[in-house]
């Protein structure tokens, strides 16, 4: 469904992404894992067009793209059929939650307002907030908020949802709630590319995990290979610690 091919990515004299390259099949979870700075969220930024690669060819659904000289058309194209969840929910302050799921579909989609009221109500019963429609992001916990973000990336009915460190701004008690979410969707079917640092969600609910270290991917597996038998020192080195 997606594959990356050598993606590079320097910021300043600091190269973050060195030749990455992956693939991800229809209903696959990919967690990235690996410790801060190792370019996780940069590839994931790069893949969805919030940053520009510096080289690297990405292909989606039979499509081949050159990541460095992405026209707009195309990016515009190719987030229609994404979604994506930020780490500090990115939600609009003066809009209830019923308001921040329909904006995309509203304004980004031209879906009539009628019609985008009842697909955000179907994506906040989703994620278990259809009594909290009328409510404001302030009136909400950080996991409540959360999951209308996730709602709000459901609501199009994207072919694939890229997390970005998505319990990384909750409290403790809080990141279940958001995680039970997310294992629900990968229970559906929905393919999905998850960059965590919640180890035993990656252990339980991926497909795939890819352990990212210094720009480049160490090592990638199904979660038995990479939490039970990692070939890599430095992937056992760092499970170990966990």
């Amino acid at each position: 469904m997606l594959t990356v091919k050598n993606i590079n990515k320097t910021f300043g004299t600091l190269k973050v992404l060195k030749n990455v390259s992956l693939n991800i099949n229809k209903g696959e979870v990919a967690s990235i894992i690996g410790p801060s700075g190792s370019g996780k969220t940069t590839l994931l930024r790069c893949i969805n067009f919030l940053e520009t690669a510096d080289s690297g060819s990405l292909n989606f659904d039979g499509e081949e793209f050159d990541l460095s000289k992405m026209a707009k058309k195309d990016i515009l194209r190719l987030r229609k059929k994404t979604g994506f969840v930020f780490q500090n929910y990115n939600l609009f302050r003066n809009k209830t939650a019923l308001g921040n799921v329909m904006e995309g579909l509203v304004i980004g989609r031209k879906i009539p307002k009628k019609q985008a009221e009842i697909i955000a109500r179907e994506a906040l019963a989703k994620v278990g907030l259809a009594d909290k429609a009328d409510a404001y992001p302030h009136q909400l916990s950080g996991g409540q908020q959360q999951r209308v973000a996730i709602a709000r990336a459901l609501a199009p009915k994207p072919e694939i949802i890229y997390f970005d460190e998505p319990t990384s701004a909750l409290d403790p008690e809080l990141i279940g709630e958001v995680l039970a979410v997310i294992k629900k969707l990968a229970e559906e079917g929905l393919t999905m590319i998850v960059v965590t640092h919640e180890m035993n969600f990656a252990r339980e609910v991926s497909s795939k995990v890819v352990f990212m270290e210094n720009g480049v991917i160490v090592e990638e597996g199904t979660p038995q290979q990479i939490f039970e038998n990692p070939a890599n020192e430095r992937t056992k080195e760092f499970i170990g610690k966990r």
